[in-house]
């Protein structure tokens, strides 16, 4: 179940019953049994998971119960949306509601009544049809497909040849004490091909004394796996006779006994969990003699958990080059293309996305084709569908995954194909749809990048960039998964993509509306509806988003949680907005729009307010009301509002405030809770009045993330900062002879500093010293990446001991540097340097240093 409604409920019950306490009551025992049943059917869920595809009525009663759930939670939100309008009532509009407040009561009470029953016979009905026998058949049909992608194995190892020759190396020399190595990758990469031609190999062949190969399937059992290798050795036949009535201690003493003394290699494919070897590792004797056991698997985390083994070998996407020429060894054997074919069988190849697997398929299907220019455009237009067998296989990883990444997961075919997806806005909204537990004992943003990173882990994720401390800062998904997404979302009623091509909605739960916005209206006359999520992608043809649509959304979404606009032409946001009041999430991306209304003071529930893009310079006075916001993202500077109310302790939960415009009023409103905060001083703003700012940081004991814009014409530099500090990107600061940078260097956790376009030195003294970098003796003792941007300066000092762990070293447009110190040398972590737009003369230095460290050199 793709967004599991089930155990969104169950987490959002408690938490409607704790705050709409007076308004729920006549109901609270309806909503209580409504939260028991669903307890009970969870359980059912839980059980079935993984195994719905293979039983059509396993599938049926899970597609029963995500309509139930959704069902039930758009009563329990619609009556909430009602109890928000009484709230905004005058008190003589209250006298004359309450009766139509207790008529609606009964009415919930009446629903949730109908909705217990209906989950009743849901209930009944799987024992009914005996649905827990019924729902053996996954194994059967993994393996099934396990022998599909077999079938499509290819005989040529392209684009491989490096990480084979690695493997070969390490199996064959290396250590003498037993050793796991592990190839990790997406499905479909060629984990098991490259493995196969390993195992076969030669060399390979000729070391070891022992040989297995074993596919080891999703719901592995121990005993089944030991009889496995057992059968792939050769053992005595009695012993192979009596296999199938020995125990399980049995067959591991036999297994221990036989390989002791040997040297083996064992090869278990497709491995989905560390508990598969672990479960049997005690059978491996280690002989010291250079036994190996080589795993495949698509979770990097198996490696992680598997008790010494080696790092994995991670496979890469084939290059260009390298799917053609695999290609060309499919369709023509090795042969070349006829020229009159080439640029329409370029365009193909390139449609899988560098993955051998899809290469292979549609090399298959063309292979045994005419080979016709009017053949190969037929299929050209079906290409996708023709690579059906291979979302099949690769429908695994996600049948495979745990509930709570299924969501995150398919969330990822929200966004347009080819685009980069910011991690950080992806994180955010999945904990603005419902998808991140909300605890005591953990950050629901450290929850979301924990799940981020296993889908990472998983291979279901690719990263695309990297932000300067090692953390992704986008992602994107491969082509084929990403169409995955997309069925499986319709299906599930979880997303719908809506485009020019595909106009009528299924009755998802979120619509994600690509390009103009006017033909979905057309095709789809106005009604109410229970979506939660809106998000628009506008493109080149968008005409912008007007008033019409506003009464559009308002009419028609307005149990919408999330609104997000991407390169859209917004030029306002209507008072109306403070209707949608189960709103968490609102992202704006539109120059055009340049003030924002009072109104949205009153999304209560609003947790992310994203308005970079956006032409703001100030913020209505309300925002303090908005204590659920965990994120304000502006462009900057946009001033903050004085707090009228100085008792109340406004916007408590927020973490990240960037980029705003602050003075030494409203400092004292920013929350304890602050981990990133952005500062832009305005032009006018007094030298004195910034640097009190920046002095009055220290208190904020969560601050992870600094960035500072435009405070260049002060005279001196605060003395201390938030030990807890990270990163710091500084740009248009004055830092001061030394002190600045003194200061910065006695931050004990600082891994990332970014200066650009700083100033060393004062601008208005003439001192007849050039400007220069001083870094004293011992400072930044952690400082992993150094990023120096627009500096005029003409020399670098670093005293002994500084930057010891210095990794990566980034100079931009840095024109007047031409020395580099000498304690540089002494720098042996540093494994990167990017140089740009830099003096010649600083490179020429490089050149030995890279020598003698053995760095990457960058020059561009």
């Amino acid at each position: 179940m793709g967004d599991n409604p089930v155990t969104f409920l169950l987490q959002y019950l408690p938490e409607v019953l704790a705050q709409e306490a007076n308004y729920l009551r006549g109901v609270e025992e309806q909503v209580n049994s409504l939260q028991r049943e669903l307890s009970l059917i969870n359980i059912f869920l839980e059980n079935s998971e993984g195994k719905r595809n293979e039983h059509a009525i396993v599938k049926e009663v899970v597609r029963q119960i995500r309509d139930v759930a959704h069902e039930a939670h758009d009563v329990i939100d619609t009556f909430i949306l009602s109890v928000a309008k009484h709230k905004r009532r005058s008190t003589v509009g209250k006298i004359f509601y309450s009766v139509t407040h207790a008529n609606m009561l009964r009415n919930v009470a009446m629903k949730i009544e109908a909705i217990n029953r209906e989950i009743n016979q849901i209930f009944n009905n799987r024992e009914r049809y005996n649905i827990e026998r019924a729902e053996g058949r996954e194994h059967e049909a993994a393996e099934a497909l396990h022998r599909r992608r077999r079938e499509v194995e290819e005989d040529y190892v392209v684009g491989l040849t490096d990480n084979w020759m690695k493997l070969e190396e390490k199996l064959i020399g290396g250590d003498p004490k037993l050793d796991v190595i592990s190839i990790i990758g997406m499905g479909g990469l060629g984990k098991t091909t490259l493995s196969r031609k390993i195992y076969n190999s030669s060399p390979v062949r000729k070391v070891f004394d022992c040989h297995v190969w074993v596919y080891v399937s999703q719901d592995f059992q121990t005993r089944e796996l030991l009889v496995k290798i057992l059968k792939e050795m050769q053992i005595p036949e009695e012993l192979r006779r009596r296999l199938k009535y020995l125990r399980e201690d049995k067959l591991k003493k036999n297994l221990f006994e036989y390989l002791q003394g040997k040297k083996y290699f064992v090869v278990m494919d497709d491995i989905w969990s560390a508990e598969v070897l672990n479960e049997v590792r005690s059978v491996f004797p280690d002989n010291c003699n250079g036994s190996r056991i080589l795993i495949t698997s698509r979770n990097k985390k198996v490696t992680l958990d598997i008790h010494g083994s080696s790092d994995p070998y991670l496979l890469p996407f084939l290059k260009e080059d390298e799917s053609w020429k695999l290609f060309l060894n499919k369709v023509f054997h090795g042969g070349h293309c006829p020229p009159e074919l080439e640029a329409l069988g370029r365009q193909m190849v390139k449609s899988c996305g560098g993955l051998p697997l899809s290469i292979v398929v549609l090399g298959g299907l063309l292979a045994n084709k005419e080979k016709t220019h009017r053949i190969w455009f037929k299929l050209f237009g079906n290409v996708k569908w023709h690579l059906k067998e291979c979302k099949d296989i690769l429908a695994l990883s996600y049948t495979h995954l745990p509930r709570h990444l299924k969501p995150c997961f398919l969330y990822l075919g929200v966004d347009s194909k080819d685009f980069e997806i910011p991690v950080k806005q992806l994180t955010n909204l999945w904990i603005a749809e419902g998808f991140i537990p909300h605890t005591h004992s953990m950050d629901p943003k450290d929850v979301a990048e924990d799940y981020f990173e296993q889908l990472i882990d998983r291979s279901l994720v690719q990263v695309a960039s990297l932000k300067t401390d090692g953390g992704v800062k986008t992602c994107r998904i491969h082509d084929l998964l990403r169409d995955f997404c997309m069925t499986e979302s319709l299906e599930e009623k979880f997303l719908e993509v809506l485009d020019v091509k595909h106009l009528s909605a299924n009755k998802s739960r979120r619509l994600s509306i690509q390009g103009s916005i006017d033909p979905y209206i057309s095709s789809n006359p106005s009604h109410p509806t229970f979506v939660r999520s809106l998000l628009f992608h506008g493109d080149d043809t968008y005409g912008g988003f007007d008033p019409n649509h506003w009464e559009w959304v308002h009419e028609n979404f307005k149990l919408v949680r999330v609104l997000s606009f991407k390169h859209v032409n917004l030029y306002s946001i209507p008072t109306m907005i403070a209707k949608l009041i189960h709103l968490r999430y609102l992202g704006i991306e539109s120059d055009a729009l340049k003030v924002i209304p009072a109104s949205i003071c009153n999304l209560v529930n609003l947790e992310t307010l994203d308005m970079r893009g956006t032409s703001l310079n100030h913020l209505p006075k309300g925002i303090w009301k908005l204590r659920h916001l965990r994120n304000l993202y502006m462009s900057g500077p946009v001033s903050l509002p004085d707090n009228l109310n100085p008792d109340v302790k406004a916007m408590w939960n927020l973490q990240v405030l960037s980029t705003i415009s602050l003075d030494l009023q409203n400092m004292p409103l920013i929350a304890p809770t602050i981990r990133k905060l952005g500062i832009w001083f305005a032009s006018n703003e007094s030298n004195c009045g910034a640097i009190d700012v920046l002095a009055s940081l220290s208190g904020l004991a969560s601050l992870q993330t600094l960035k500072i814009i435009n405070c260049s014409e002060g005279h001196r530099f605060p003395s201390s900062f938030p030990s807890t500090i990270t990163k710091i990107t500084l740009r248009e600061v004055y830092l001061g002879m030394g002190g600045g940078m003194t200061v910065l260097g006695q931050l004990p956790s600082l891994h990332v500093l970014k200066l650009r376009s700083c100033f060393l030195s004062d601008p208005e003294v003439n001192t007849g010293c050039p400007p220069g970098l001083e870094v004293v003796p011992n400072s930044f003792p952690v400082l992993e990446v150094l990023n120096l941007e627009e500096l005029e300066i003409e020399k670098w000092e670093q005293g002994i001991g500084a930057m010891p762990r210095l990794m990566c070293l980034v100079i931009k447009e840095c024109n007047e540097l031409k020395m580099l110190p000498p304690e540089l040398s002494s720098l042996n972590a540093l494994r990167e340097v990017e140089v740009s737009r830099s003096n010649p003369d600083l490179i020429m230095l490089l050149h030995p240093l890279q020598r003698n460290l053995g760095f990457n050199l960058l020059i561009k």
